[in-house]
């Protein structure tokens, strides 16, 4: 009987001393360990945009994980193992993760990510779409970004830039194209194309008034728009009221009521003429 008893002490000893602790939570088919295992730390992209949104995965598996997330800058918002970045300015960030459990293991992983400001070339707008020979004539690339750096070149004529403002004349008729390239201080390349035709005579754009309806007695500003060189102006009025000035600006004005039709013929040196007229309403 003896024997019996020593060997259950024994046996109950041995038990003891193989024994592994198990912990378990509320489930008590899941079990846990005490080992902290960060696997990753991932990012949606390793650049952005300023203004886009970068998401990151923290993944890792232990008992009763806890998330602390970080950044240099910006705006961050997360739940758990993952976090969603907008950036504040252009830069270089640093985004980390430390990583808890219950035991009191803690690991920590960062990342980094650049954030510009993205190359967006609008277009080229230009003062004209058609011009006189010889005649100048402004083209500007819309364009943001950073640190840029602009190229023009044109399939003909005389093109000079700087920056995103380039002038352009040519001396034979034609229809020319005018390339821009735009490059950031990241390498990204944006290049776009505009036409513009050159035409041998004077271009006669328009003819406006300030005010098509005045008081008698009160004055309007009519302007003849044109493009050439060597242009002269011969201005009129049916019913005749008074013009005052000269060249392709003049102030009109009459004591009574009416309506009148201003007119203004321009011609260039070579004899060629065009006339363009507005009607200006005169009231008491």
């Amino acid at each position: 009987m003896k024997k019996i008893i020593f060997a259950l002490i024994i046996l109950s000893i041995g038990f003891q001393g193989c024994y592994k602790e198990i912990v378990y939570e509320d489930n008590p088919f899941l079990v846990r360990t005490r080992t902290l295992d960060y696997q990753s730390l991932t990012m949606s992209n390793s650049s952005l945009f300023l203004g886009d949104t970068l998401k990151i995965e923290a993944k890792a598996s232990g008992d009763s994980l806890q998330y602390l997330w970080s950044s240099t800058g910006g705006i961050l918002t997360f739940s758990k193992g993952t976090a969603f970045f907008t950036a504040d300015s252009s830069k270089l960030y640093t985004i980390s993760c430390k990583i808890t459990d219950k035991y009191g293991n803690s690991m920590e992983k960062s990342s980094d990510v650049q954030v510009s400001t993205e190359l967006i070339f609008s277009g080229i707008e230009s003062m004209d779409v058609i011009i006189p020979v010889n005649h100048t004539t402004q083209f500007t690339a819309m364009v943001s970004g950073e640190g840029l750096t602009y190229n023009w070149s044109a399939s003909g004529g005389t093109m000079m830039f700087d920056n995103n403002i380039a002038l352009f004349y040519a001396q034979d008729t034609g229809i020319y194209n005018l390339n821009c390239m735009v490059t950031d201080k990241y390498g990204v390349s944006e290049t776009r194309v505009i036409s513009i035709e050159v035409a041998e005579s004077f271009i006669y754009k328009s003819l406006t008034a300030t005010q098509l309806q005045i008081d008698a007695g009160q004055y309007t500003e009519i302007t003849a728009d044109v493009l050439g060189a060597d242009l002269t102006y011969t201005w009129k009025s049916n019913p005749p009221g008074s013009i005052v000035g000269e060249g392709n600006i003049v102030l009109f004005t009459i004591c009574h009521a009416d309506t009148f039709e201003v007119s203004c013929e321009v011609t260039d040196r070579f004899g060629n003429s065009e006339t363009k007229s507005v009607l200006i309403k005169v009231v008491l």
